[in-house]
This record gives structure tokens, C-alpha cells and sequence, in this order.
């Protein structure tokens, strides 16, 4: 997969449940836009994730990765990933459990068009040095192209656009066919975001 990302001359979409890049994914995906790669990622929002502490590992990563320009996309609780997804729509949305919540499941990963990796494989530290993963790689344009088409066209429905506003954070969505922005992490309540913010303080991203 380094190898992979490494190459990449266009397009790098990574759809992963649960994402913590550490300093070291920080700086290839920051190396990838200094290049003129873009770089999509659409992970879990805090009113979507099921586990609160890889949220706090993946917040404090936001604003570098916005500054260089990579475009960040959150799954909203409500999002349903209904729209013309056809064949590819189980790589993407399942339920958290017997909740009408969409908590995102995909962990699938496209290279310029070209190449995809499906697996269990999330991008956070517990997935690249402690767990054992498996995962497919096909090298099909056809394949590769059409799961991002679908993905791209579909985020604004099903995912927030997470923005920098000056030195803020902002949440965009369309809702009921109007652009709204939240300052705030939506859909959360006050306590959801001051335990978050909490666990981020702690020395827990190598377990996450």
C-alpha cells in the first residue's frame, strides 16, 4: 500500500470508518498535495462513529491535512448511500447495530482511477502494527473508476464537507436543498464534544 500511495499521480481516495494518520501518514498525504495529488478522504463524523476515542485521535490531525489541502468528508448519522450505488453499495454504509444510525464500514481505497483495495484494513496505528489485516488489491480502471464516480457524486447527500474557516472548523451540508455550515460538530451535544476533546488529550493513539 505505501508503494501504491507512494505512486500516485492524480487521485487518492481513502474511505476508511476509522482514520488516524499519525505524523507519518500526515506528512504523505501532505507530500501527495505538494505534488498535485488530490487526496479525498471520507471517514466517520462524531455523531456517526461507534467508538468516541478513534474520534479523538483523528480530530487533532483535521486542520493540517485541511491547510494542505486535502479534502475531508465525514458520513453523516442519517447517510444512506442510496444513490445509484447498485453493485458497490455494500462496500460502503452499514447500521450500528440495531440503531438507525449509518455508521460508516467500508475500508476501501482507490489510486488514480486505476487500482482498488478493498479489506479490513482501517488506516489508524492498531491496523498497521498490531492487527491482522487481509485485503484485496484489483487493477481495474472500470472497477476503480466507477466506485469513485459513485462515491464523489453521492458525498454531499450522505457526508459533511469539513472546511477551515480562518482557524475554525466548519461542517457543510445541503439540507433540504439549502448549503448550511455548522460551527460545531453536528448532530453532537455539548458533552459528546468535551469527552472527545478529553480522550484527545490522552497518550492513547498507538492503542487506537
Amino acid at each position: 500500500l505505501r508503494q501504491l500511495v507512494g505512486g500516485t499521480k492524480r487521485e487518492f481516495l481513502i474511505v476508511s470508518p476509522y482514520f488516524i494518520p499519525g505524523k507519518d501518514g500526515v506528512e504523505r498525504l501532505v507530500n501527495l498535495r505538494r505534488r498535485g495529488v488530490r487526496v479525498i478522504i471520507l471517514t466517520n463524523s462524531l455523531a456517526s462513529t461507534d467508538v468516541a476515542a478513534v474520534h479523538a485521535g483523528y480530530k487533532r490531525y483535521r486542520k493540517e491535512l485541511l491547510r494542505a489541502g486535502v479534502e475531508l468528508y465525514e458520513n453523516k448519522p442519517s447517510g444512506s448511500w442510496k444513490r445509484g450505488f447498485g453493485r458497490f453499495r455494500g462496500l460502503l454504509a452499514g447500521s450500528r447495530g440495531g440503531s438507525s444510525r449509518a455508521s460508516l464500514h467500508a475500508k476501501t481505497f482507490t489510486f488514480d482511477r486505476r487500482s482498488i483495495f478493498v479489506g479490513s484494513m482501517n488506516l489508524d496505528p492498531r491496523s498497521v502494527r498490531l492487527n491482522t489485516e487481509i485485503g484485496i488489491l484489483v487493477e481495474c480502471p472500470e472497477l476503480a473508476k466507477g466506485f469513485t464516480d459513485i462515491v464523489l457524486s453521492d458525498l454531499k447527500h450522505n457526508a459533511y464537507h469539513v472546511e477551515l474557516d480562518g482557524d475554525e472548523l466548519v461542517w457543510i451540508s445541503i439540507e433540504d436543498g439549502k448549503t448550511v455550515r455548522h460551527p460545531t460538530e453536528p448532530q453532537t451535544t455539548g458533552w459528546q464534544r468535551f469527552s472527545v476533546g478529553v480522550l484527545s488529550l490522552l497518550p492513547l493513539e498507538g492503542q487506537l
